[in-house]
């Protein structure tokens, strides 16, 4: 007599059963009922105490077993004659269910946590956060006087961090409370992104000691150092967590709600790009940032045309780079998935309007920033929900990739007009608003470009 776990269908559901060694052979199974079988909670997960959730619900693979026994509902101790069995019994009565009562049973169990919203917006909400204490530390460097690694701006990202790993812990440690291995704890998509947690850390202990050896940076020194560097880069793996959650559940992510820790992430990974990059965020296209005026036959004659010939070509630059990095973001997210009205809007104000506030000191630049984003934004969404811009509607895709950066590029040409004047004459204003429009179309040709003629 031997006891074991049968399927008694196609829905995988286990009970146990008793064989007998005269009865009727079994009869044959077709292939299609010894497969692999993967239930995601059902009748068997509530038998066995699992809970009812979605996001509590691990996924348990089991190996499909040949039917044809007699199934009886309980299997007592008297009739276990082998150490197996009696394991069953014993772990059944003393109340061990779930994952781990398949596990010490000796059934085959491949666990996985499904997507969890509320992880994915927790973790999300702390990316920005730390990405936005970046801005507010960078402040600091050129308005306050800092003399010490200890300072209530370091303290914000770096709380921030800790309020990462601690949600991050959290969660990992209910999944192994319920049996859970290490791997399976975390949902698709973070075991990539933790790394960045051990790599933050490593940095802020290189940053201390850059401070103590070195100096505290100012300027553009601060924005380039190694070890500020490595933070960022900290910060952008973990970001990267809700991006490839959301990605990978991307069939039913269809809703803002479903779609808003993407959102997050793509806002954290927006303030890491023009932290990086603070040097040439600012255009400087008003009045206020004009070169000085070319006097003739003067002393400093050759002095003035080279400042304003390097003046002019460097805002240009900047704000063909600023478009790009905007039409940037928006093709990598039209070719990913279909995002919902008011998702650019939020991403380019949230992603742009920290790194403005940190360096508009007496200039329109915070509210140039906002205006120019809302516009962009606005256009951007408008041109998703009415032709979907994707790689496979060429066409849209391409008119999407140009008229993203105009609008940002115009929007900001304008706005400086109205609250600073433009310090650019009409050639170089109207040929800087084209050239966004270009750089917008070249990267449309990287986003379709296939290997194959087909």
């Amino acid at each position: 007599m031997e006891n074991r776990f049968e399927r008694t269908s196609r829905l995988a559901t286990l009970v146990p059963v008793t064989k007998f060694p005269l009865q009727t052979p079994p009869r044959a199974t077709s292939s299609d009922e010894n497969r692999i079988a993967t239930m995601r909670g059902g009748s068997f997960a509530r038998s066995i105490g699992a809970a009812d959730s979605r996001d509590d619900v691990p996924t348990l693979t089991l190996a499909g077993i040949r039917t044809g026994c007699v199934a009886h509902p309980e299997t007592t101790i008297e009739h276990a004659n082998d150490a197996t069995s009696r394991r069953r019994v014993i772990l059944a009565r003393v109340g061990i269910k779930g994952p781990r009562f398949l596990q010490l049973v000796g059934v085959r169990v491949k666990q996985s946590t499904p997507r969890n919203l509320a992880f994915d917006y927790a973790v999300g909400i702390c990316s920005v956060w730390i990405a936005s204490g970046f801005f507010l530390d960078a402040w600091a460097h050129g308005h306050v006087p800092i003399e010490s690694f200890f300072t209530p701006y370091h303290a914000v990202f770096y709380t921030g961090m800790l309020a990462m790993g601690a949600v991050i812990a959290t969660f990992v440690l209910r999944r192994r409370a319920r049996g859970m291995g290490w791997r399976a704890c975390l949902p698709p998509g973070y075991h990539l992104a933790i790394l960045g947690i051990p790599i933050f850390f490593l940095a802020g202990i290189g940053d201390l000691c850059w401070h103590l050896l070195l100096g505290i940076e100012e300027g553009v020194d601060a924005l380039l150092s190694p070890t500020h560097q490595a933070l960022g880069l900290g910060i952008f793996f973990v970001s990267m967590g809700p991006i490839r959650s959301v990605l990978a559940d991307r069939s039913r992510a269809t809703g803002f709600v479903s779609q808003a820790p993407l959102l997050l992430g793509l806002i954290a990974w927006l303030l890491l790009v023009h932290f990086g990059t603070a040097y040439a965020f600012d255009p400087g296209a008003g009045r206020t940032n004009a070169p000085p005026s070319i006097a003739v036959f003067t002393p400093d004659y050759l002095t003035a045309v080279a400042i304003g010939y390097y003046k002019s070509s460097l805002s240009v630059l900047t704000l063909i780079f600023q478009s790009a990095i905007v039409a940037g973001f928006a093709l990598w997210c039209v070719s990913r998935l279909r995002v919902r009205p008011g998702f650019f809007t939020l991403l380019y104000v949230l992603g742009n309007a920290p790194a403005a506030a940190a360096f508009t000191n007496d200039t329109p630049l915070l509210l140039v920033t906002i205006v120019q984003s809302l516009v962009a934004g606005i256009v951007a969404d408008v041109l998703v929900a009415r032709f979907d811009p994707q790689p496979e509607r060429a066409r849209y895709y391409r008119w999407f990739a140009v008229l993203v950066p105009l609008a940002y590029s115009g929007a900001y040409l304008l706005a400086t007009l109205a609250t600073d004047r433009l310090w650019w004459d009409w050639n170089v204003s109207l040929g800087a608003w084209i050239w966004t429009g270009v750089a917008g179309f070249a990267l449309s040709l990287v986003g379709t470009a296939r290997r194959s003629a087909s």
